[in-house]
């Protein structure tokens, strides 16, 4: 195998595919790269798996002779990330993997390529498209949601319903929710509003027939690492197990999560009587402010509000107490209070796009829902917060 490549050109890919590395492989193999080179083509393709995800990189190279290897994706990384910004050449002598840039020379072992896991490369030609500006947007509206707990490992993971009507990705831990909805039409729709959306889809879009999956979050994020924003098109393939993405000259394939997604939205559709609204950056500075001594453990904020006060304050029974009066805010209502985990209301404020924020409140056991002020134009977008028991 002989190939050379610009550095500018490796590098870039390379760092993203280290994040599918594991630090606690379950095999030895898998914290190499499989690198091919195919002459005919002119291509390389460096391939790294978890085993749960794998991810292909295709590049196109100055490829003299074919061949495959598998090398440490971390010796690799960190060589290849001190070159100069040159062309780099590689190739193999033996069981030795040859790193050449400029007057720097590097030789590093080579692992059996045989042990590296085979994946067949799938036909998009029958995938499903999907506009990856807006796939994007809904996984960076609900991906903070998700839960860190292996003991729930349905809660791991996003859901997403592909509806005859509308697209839908929701996220939650038990404690929040962040969901959203978006038209089918959405392929081309934007924030905008260019296209005329006919806003009656979002009534009542749990009663369609739908495909749901439940996609792990580190295949999400690794979906993020590579967007591009030029790159409008992605494809799809649903399986039973997988699901297999097609984007710009990447290939990522994810096992889906086998579980059935509990029914989060009925907790959504709660009536709450109360209405505030007040400038998101100011609500999140204050916050901010009141946690510098909020416990540890629960992260405790309380909101006490009615239309001529509002107060935002903790009570850390080791460290002291504060509290921040709120001026400028619209509040229709009754007198209420409630208590929440501090960084979780941070997660969801720092979702919002707009300049104000909608919160819509009960009493101190209900929860909080938080929405866009104004909401924007086709797309329907919810965040949810369950109180702090006082």
């Amino acid at each position: 195998m002989r190939f050379a490549v610009e550095k500018s050109e490796l590098i870039q890919h390379i760092q993203h595919l280290s994040s599918i590395i594991s630090t606690k492989a379950a095999s030895p193999i898998l914290t190499n790269y499989l690198i091919e080179a195919d002459e005919k083509k002119g291509e390389v393709k460096i391939t790294a798996t978890d085993l749960k995800i794998t991810s292909v990189v295709i590049l196109n190279a100055a490829v003299s002779e074919g061949g495959i290897i598998a090398v440490s994706a971390n010796y690799f990384n960190s060589i290849i990330s001190q070159m100069p910004d040159s062309v780099i050449n590689i190739w193999q002598n033996e069981d030795l993997l040859m790193i050449q840039c400029n007057k720097i020379d590097f030789n590093i072992l080579c692992a059996d390529y045989t042990l590296f896991p085979q994946l067949s490369l799938p036909n998009f030609e029958n995938a499903t498209l999907v506009n990856a500006e807006t796939f994007h947007r809904m996984i960076s509206k609900t991906v903070f949601a998700v839960s860190t707990d292996v003991n729930r490992p349905v809660l791991t993971g996003v859901c997403w319903k592909i509806m005859e009507k509308v697209n839908l990705m929701a996220a939650t831990d038990g404690r929040k929710v962040a969901e959203i909805i978006v038209p089918n039409t959405a392929a081309s729709a934007t924030e905008s509003g260019e296209e005329n959306i006919d806003e009656s889809i979002f009534d009542a879009p749990y009663s369609e027939q739908y495909l749901e999956k439940i996609i792990p979050v580190k295949a999400l994020n690794f979906l993020q690492k590579i967007y591009d924003p030029a790159i409008k098109e992605m494809k799809v393939i649903f399986e039973r197990n997988n699901i297999i993405f097609g984007y710009n000259n990447y290939i990522v394939v994810s096992n889906i999560i086998d579980h059935n997604y509990p029914e989060y939205e009925k907790a959504l559709l709660v009536e709450l009587p109360h209405r505030l609204v007040l400038p998101k950056e100011s609500l999140m500075q204050s916050i901010r402010r009141v946690a510098l001594i909020a416990p540890e453990d629960s992260g405790r904020v309380k909101f006490d509000v009615d239309k001529d006060r509002f107060e935002i304050s903790t009570f850390n029974k080791e460290t002291g107490e504060a509290k921040e009066i709120i001026d400028k805010y619209e509040y229709s209502g009754a007198v209420t209070s409630i208590s929440f985990n501090n960084k979780y209301m941070l997660s969801i404020l720092d979702a919002i796009d707009t300049e104000q924020v909608l919160i819509k409140l009960g009493d101190s056991k209900d929860p909080i829902l938080i929405f866009n002020e104004p909401p924007l134009k086709n797309q329907k977008i919810t965040f949810l917060l369950m109180p702090l028991r006082t």
